[in-house]
């Protein structure tokens, strides 16, 4: 009988949730919004009750997996340091409350770790066994990894691809470390770069700016080039260190598709030693922002007993 997971990936104004079997595929999902400021007990109850809405669609689950923009302790599940996005997660670890409500294992993880997983299980690092994978949101994240492990640090703290310096010179955007990646090539920094260029013609969100670039308007053009430039100024100084075939493009932006990832793919040849490495093949994540919940979902099938 095919085990089914329950995979919630929470976000700073949203919270996607899913059932995963064992092949990664997405039986039924939901997407609800989320306050900010919501408390944690309300926070438990609204998502618990969304998992509720879709039980009756589905066999019986087996576990929970739940990804969270921090970093949780990989055994208890409490989040170490600030949670940003939602400051009160902070307060207890969602492990306990989701795994007795429904009776079965809960585990908590990093929401880039879980997206990364979910694209090298069952997306478009399933082939793969040294890649990187870039989450291009409102912010940068994502992980990377070596010989099929995905890699991270002491009490699971993820990568923070997002603040690796690509300028040190621009302090004009120094925090919270001068000329990172994020404040470079995010979504965020798409639009922001493409105001500076067009100000008589702002746009309010990257989607906008890639839809001008793509009708062919030189500064949304410019803007796009420069973010793509920039990742691949990142992505060749990880694979000339690691030596990666690919770089995998999820998040947000990823949405753009062949038209980000060919200018990513242009630039890169700029920035990796050719011989005797090659260039990284430059792709877009398979399941775009449905990784997360996959992730989740098979981090937690994974961790559970192998049946007899």
């Amino acid at each position: 009988m095919t085990r089914i997971a329950i995979g919630i990936d929470i976000g700073g104004s949203s919270v996607k949730l899913g059932a995963v079997d064992e092949s990664g595929a997405v039986l039924v999902r939901k997407r609800i919004p989320i306050e900010r400021e919501i408390g944690f007990q309300d926070f438990v109850s609204t998502v618990a009750g969304a998992v509720e809405e879709l039980s009756p669609q589905l066999p019986a689950i087996s576990t929970i997996g739940i990804g969270v923009p921090g970093t949780p302790d990989p055994d208890s599940g409490m989040l170490l340091g600030r949670c940003p996005a939602i400051p009160s997660l902070v307060e207890a670890s969602l492990r306990g409350p989701f795994s007795q409500r429904f009776g079965v294992p809960a585990i908590v993880r990093n929401d880039a770790i879980c997206a990364t997983y979910g694209e090298m299980r069952h997306g478009a690092g399933r082939n793969l066994d040294r890649f990187v994978l870039f989450t291009l949101g409102t912010g940068i994240g994502g992980s990377v990894v070596i010989d099929r492990k995905v890699i991270d640090g002491p009490n699971g703290l993820p990568p923070q691809l997002g603040c690796m310096s690509m300028d040190p010179a621009r302090m004009d955007i120094a925090d919270p470390v001068p000329g990172m990646l994020e404040n470079l090539a995010s979504a965020r920094a798409l639009v922001n770069r493409y105001r500076q260029l067009q100000p008589g013609n702002p746009a309010s969100n990257a989607e906008i700016v890639v839809d001008r670039a793509r009708s062919g308007e030189a500064a949304a053009l410019q803007a796009v080039d420069e973010v793509a430039r920039w990742l691949a100024q990142a992505i060749g100084i990880m694979s000339n260190m690691l030596n990666l075939e690919a770089a995998i493009i999820g998040g947000g932006l990823s949405a753009a598709g062949a038209f980000l990832t060919d200018r990513i793919a242009r630039h890169v040849r700029d920035f990796v030693l050719l011989k005797p490495g090659r260039p990284p093949v430059i792709v877009t994540a398979e399941h775009g922002n449905n990784a997360g919940l996959i992730g989740a979902g098979t981090l937690a099938l994974d961790a559970l007993p192998v049946a007899a």
